[in-house]
């Protein structure tokens, strides 16, 4: 059994993050005197806001992945597959927001001005603390091989 450190914290905060970014509009979209948001729970103009149905499974899909992965710590191989796929998720979200804002960009020249918002900031660092997890983990994992190498 591997004892808990320092990766434990880092899935907490990648967690954190992530349900904070549900919350609020990734990208929004300008043009004249129209504004559009773009966001897992904020999707739309100011007056008909509905969900983003792919931005919000896969935000809640890398919560709950890292949220589990917390528990796993019996088993270590498992646990740095799960995390490798939630930062594989994470990286996937990012590129299919940056998709989103250069397809509505280039929609029909119509043009419409991407402004990237701030809270974007907070799914990339999601996925710098998912990485800083898998790294803590591989040291565990070097650790144990070692221990065992001496014995």
């Amino acid at each position: 059994m591997v004892i808990q450190r320092i990766q434990s914290v880092f899935l907490l905060i990648a967690v954190i993050f992530m349900v904070v970014f549900a919350f609020f509009p990734a990208l929004s979209f300008e043009m004249a005197d129209k504004t559009v948001l773009y966001g897992a729970l904020e999707t739309g103009r100011a007056g008909s806001m509905h969900i983003d149905p792919l931005l919000l499974t896969l935000t809640i899909l890398i919560s709950l992945l890292a949220l589990i992965d917390i528990f796993l710590f019996k088993n270590l191989q498992r646990q740095m597959t799960v995390c490798f796929v939630d930062i594989l998720i994470g990286i996937a979200m990012l590129v299919a927001i940056c998709i989103q804002a250069f397809v509505v960009a280039n929609r029909d020249g119509d043009g419409w001005v991407v402004n990237w918002q701030w809270y974007l900031i907070l799914q990339v660092l999601s996925i710098i603390f998912l990485m800083l997890a898998h790294k803590a983990m591989s040291r565990d994992k070097k650790t144990l091989r070692d221990a065992d190498r001496l014995r």
